[in-house]
Formats: C-alpha cells, sequence, structure tokens
C-alpha cells in the first residue's frame, strides 16, 4: 500500500462518487488507478495546501495537452481528438504520461489553484438573483467570493432554458444572447419565474488569485480544469469570456476573510447589497469562513444584505440568507448539480 492513505481515500472517492455524479466515467477510471499507485499519489501530494488532489493532478496533465504535448493519452480527450474514445484502458497511457513529465506536472501542482470556473452555475444563480429583486426592489450591487475569472458576474447576459423532462417550461434572457445555459428541473418544486429585467449596478469579485482572461495561458488553465467529457464547456467558457468585452467587472486581488468589507463599504444605499460564492468556500479555513459571515452580519446593522451560496460536497444547496440588524436568517432554495445541470427547487 502507498504511503498515501489520505489521498488514496480521496482518489477512491473521485472515482465512486464525484466523477460518476457529473458523467465522466474517463476521470472515474483515472481516479481509481490513481488510488492504488505510490508514485502518481506522491506526485498529487504536491499541491497546495487546501486544494483538491485529483483535480490538480488532472488539471495539471490536461493542461499540458492542450498546450500542445504530444502523446497518445491526447486521444482519451475529446476536445483534442473527437468524440469517439480509442479501444483500450486510458490509466496506463495516463501513468506513462505522468511519469514522462513529471516536472512539469509536479510545477503545474505546486503553483496552480483550482479556480473552475463553471458558468452554468449561473442557471442556480438566475432565480436566486431573482428573488432578491423582488424582496429589494433595487438594482442589484452583486460581490462574488472566490470568483476566479468573475465570469458569472456577468449571469444576466446569458439566455437560459429550464427543462423538465425534456419540455422546455421557462426561458429567461436575450435570444441574441452569445451564451445559452441550460438546466433540468427535478422533483415536485415550481422554481419561481424572475422579472425579466433584473438590473444589476455594480458587479466586483475578489479572489486571492484572480484570473485575467485577457493573459491566454490563465485561460488555457481554466480550459484545462474542464473534466474531459464536458466539451460544451469549452465553448460556453470561451463565449463568457468574449462578453468580458462588452460587461467589464471589477476583480480584486485579496482575502475575503480579511478584505471583504472593504467592498461592502463602496456599495451605494441605493442597491441590493448581494454577498454570493459557488463551490468556493471549501477552500477557506473555517475560521476565514467564520469572518466573512461575522463581516456580513456586522454590514447588515447598517443595511440590509443578501447572500447567496451554492456550497457542498458532491450535491451542493442552494440557499439565500437574509441579514438584517446583526444577525442572518437562512432559508434553503434548492438542491442542484454542482455544474448546475439540475436544480431540484425546494417550495416554501
Amino acid at each position: 500500500m502507498s504511503g498515501y492513505p489520505d489521498l488514496s481515500a480521496a482518489f477512491e472517492q473521485f472515482a465512486r462518487v464525484e466523477a460518476p455524479d457529473l458523467d465522466s466515467p474517463t476521470y472515474a477510471a483515472l481516479a481509481a488507478g490513481v488510488a492504488g499507485d505510490g508514485e502518481l499519489l506522491a506526485l498529487a501530494a504536491g499541491r497546495q495546501r487546501g486544494q483538491p488532489a485529483p483535480n490538480m493532478l488532472f488539471g495539471a496533465v490536461q493542461y499540458l495537452l492542450l498546450q500542445g504535448v504530444e502523446h497518445p493519452l491526447a486521444a482519451h480527450y475529446p476536445i483534442l481528438s473527437g468524440p469517439e474514445p480509442p479501444p483500450g484502458e486510458a490509466f496506463p497511457l495516463f501513468r506513462s504520461f505522468c511519469l514522462e513529465h513529471r516536472e512539469a506536472v509536479a510545477d503545474l501542482i505546486a503553483t496552480r489553484r483550482t479556480q473552475t470556473q463553471v458558468v452554468r452555475r449561473c442557471t442556480c444563480l438566475l432565480p436566486a438573483f431573482g428573488l432578491v429583486h423582488r424582496e429589494a426592489r433595487a438594482p442589484l450591487a452583486l460581490i462574488d467570493v472566490g470568483a476566479s475569472a468573475g465570469l458569472n458576474l456577468n449571469f444576466d447576459r446569458y439566455a437560459y432554458r429550464y427543462l423538465r423532462a425534456g419540455s422546455e417550461v421557462l426561458r429567461w434572457g436575450s435570444e441574441a444572447a452569445r451564451v445559452e445555459l441550460e438546466a433540468d428541473l427535478r422533483g415536485p418544486g415550481t422554481l419561481p419565474a424572475p422579472a425579466r429585467d433584473i438590473p444589476v449596478a455594480s458587479r466586483d469579485g475578489i479572489d486571492l488569485n484572480p484570473i485575467d482572461l485577457a493573459e491566454a495561458d490563465e485561460l488555457l488553465w481554466l480550459r484545462a480544469l474542464i473534466w474531459p467529457e464536458h466539451v460544451e464547456r469549452h465553448a460556453q467558457l470561451m463565449d463568457a469570456a468574449a462578453e468580458l468585452k462588452h460587461s467589464p467587472i471589477g476583480l480584486h486581488r485579496g482575502d475575503a476573510s480579511r478584505d471583504l468589507p472593504h467592498l461592502l463599504e463602496r456599495v451605494p444605499d441605493e442597491t441590493a447589497l448581494v454577498v454570493y460564492s459557488t463551490i468556493a468556500l471549501y477552500q477557506v479555513p473555517r475560521e476565514g469562513r467564520r469572518r466573512i459571515t461575522e463581516g456580513l452580519e456586522v454590514r447588515s446593522r447598517e443595511r440590509p444584505v443578501w447572500r447567496v451560496a451554492l456550497e457542498g460536497a458532491h450535491r451542493p444547496s442552494l440557499t439565500l440568507t437574509r441579514y438584517r440588524s446583526g444577525s442572518g436568517e437562512t432559508e434553503l432554495l434548492a438542491r442542484a448539480s454542482p455544474h448546475g445541470w439540475w436544480i431540484e427547487w425546494r417550495n416554501p
């Protein structure tokens, strides 16, 4: 057995739960192989503290393939070779790639972070933001905690289709939108239809290492974090990145647990202050999460604050917390796919 039992267990969990839940048989097979391979576990162990080892190892390998490193493993990545997988198992090729390019893989694992930008998570944000707008009757001032490249701050520039059993039940946004997102509705709950227009007064994101998509290398890293079978996400990412030219956002380098109060203070009084996060807080230590909450409570003594969170392991919860007079009350809105593929809305 390897000298990395905890890491081995993490890859086993990834193989059994996370990869199947997100429809990636390739990563399920690779994770199962890595779980029993001491050399690859040692390689993955070099990631930064708080970073998920499977995502970092797989992202590093795909980054090098997208960069143009030639290897037979590329045939197992549809974005590089087409939709039909080749015969044979991917893991032996994956292992040989990692060992042949050990130094490059190790450097990426040690220096990069999983700042996945999943634009499709906006299918969860839209109905939550619609509720806030209905309550506040004011333009939204958005602050994205763990913003990565900040693409979800432009949620209102995308078009949406919500389906139930294959039939469209709700459409929102302009037909001319460059990005169209879909989500399946599950369960008996009724998704509340947002107002036709949700005005946005400001768009700010905070991240320890905000990603500038004007830099080709940073865009390539975001693409490398997309799972092999999710080919449509590459197009969504590129199209959403193009929207930044038409709808600029403010990205701030900083630690939200320390610097968020400064952003909160800058928001004009006539707006609805909305702080949100999407599968980002797992990277924030418990004390940091406590300070973020405390900062929102303090600010709510002066004005209402709404907090939207799509957070949690594997099958996250979509919640809306309303902060007023120094305290918050949280409402569970829905269960959802971590990538926004489906939503199970909870009727009040």
